[in-house]
């Protein structure tokens, strides 16, 4: 008998996945192998500001009915029930809610799945998502196929938690750094929060309109990025930011250069704290480089035109703009989304994507929440 055996590591891959679609592809498949009836595992975020659950991977992609779909957890609803016993729920049988008036129950009891198990995420004493096993099978969840699925339960709460602390160490880290600039630049922390928002739901019209393929997760990284996108102001003198009058040409060049400045500090912040690992990083780096550039050339820094600039820069030029024009400045009153609409139809000819101006306008009902929800403090 051999003293010493080398065997393989059934998740020896897991950590060379790039993106957190691509880890929970791989652990679903190796919880397969041990469970074959687990046909969906997915994981929806809780956003406790605005009180959304919202989709964000699940594996595999074939068996995701729900996908790009977002709704208000009402606290009288059975998952808020889960969350707040923060306990698991098993459903033997999904049938109970196939006259559910609900699109996400339609949507997996139509599916075909017969059984569910749904377990709650926290983080700091937050709900901060859920996790779902689903199965095409009746009472699936039961015994030793129970201890399997807790067991990888609380792998995959552990991956998402620790994973998703890194990318919001980074955006959290930053984003004080530009509240520090915006209190002097006019803006406030609200800004930021409908920046993120707009860029969300322009980024979600834009999949549903068959414009665009992203997935929930480029989505979620997208909205959590665009708030960054003036971090290069941070190197800008402030006797530029806090001038009150039009700044001069020389003055404006030097304003200009955040976007330069803004690519160079994200580079920076990346490699000396070995954030290269965050899926779509690269997203970060063209929202803080590139939300200038216009679609006629004649933005900066580069003079990029149309489809060489990126998609997420070009949602969150979009956002920006929209958002300036809506919120009441020192020299200004806010613009009636009407009016801001208006605008940027007209910007929309030659200046900013027609597609993104489109979809944004189009969620007239969800910019007023938004707006109501992240108003400006008086």
């Amino acid at each position: 008998m051999e003293q010493v055996v080398f065997c393989e590591d059934p998740l020896a891959g897991f950590a060379d996945a790039s993106t957190y679609q691509a880890k929970l592809t791989f652990v679903h498949e190796t919880l397969k192998k041990s469970c074959p009836g687990v046909d969906r595992v997915s994981i929806a975020l809780y956003d406790n500001q605005a009180r959304k659950l919202k989709t964000f991977i699940a594996a595999p992609v074939a068996e995701s009915p729900l996908k790009n779909y977002e709704t208000v957890l009402a606290a009288e609803s059975v998952l808020w029930e889960v969350a707040r016993n923060r306990s698991p729920r098993i459903v033997n049988d999904l049938r109970i809610y196939q006259h559910h008036v609900s699109t996400h129950s339609q949507a997996i009891v139509g599916h075909g799945f017969a059984s569910s198990y749904t377990h709650p995420i926290y983080q700091n004493k937050e709900l901060a998502g859920f996790i779902f096993f689903n199965s095409f099978h009746n009472r699936y969840f039961r015994e030793r196929i129970l201890e399997q699925v807790e067991l990888f339960t609380h792998l995959l709460a552990e991956m998402i938690l620790n994973e998703l602390a890194v990318t919001r160490a980074l955006v959290a880290a930053m984003r004080t750094s530009v509240n520090m600039v915006q209190k002097h630049d006019l803006e406030t922390g609200t800004h930021l929060e409908r920046m993120s928002r707009y860029s969300r739901l322009i980024a979600r019209s834009m999949v549903r309109r068959g414009l665009e393929h992203l997935d929930d997760e480029q989505i979620e990284q997208i909205a959590l990025f665009a708030p960054l996108h003036d971090v290069g102001k941070i190197g800008i003198p402030d006797r530029i930011l806090q001038k009150p009058a039009r700044l001069t040409r020389a003055e404006r060049t030097i304003m200009n250069t955040h976007t330069v400045l803004g690519r160079q500090i994200v580079d920076d912040l990346i490699r000396n704290f070995g954030f290269e690992q965050i899926p779509y990083i690269d997203c970060l780096r063209h929202i803080a480089e590139l939300h200038h550039e216009a679609m006629d050339g004649s933005g900066y820094p580069h003079g990029m035109n149309g489809q060489e600039i990126t998609l997420e820069a070009r949602i969150v030029a979009v956002s920006d703009i929209f958002d300036a024009l809506t919120t009441r400045r020192p020299y200004k009153l806010p613009w009636s989304n009407a009016h801001a609409f208006a605008l940027l139809q007209l910007l929309s000819i030659d200046k900013l994507d027609r597609q993104c101006v489109d979809a944004l306008i189009e969620c007239p009902g969800e910019i007023e929440q938004i707006q109501q929800q992240f108003s400006e403090p008086h």
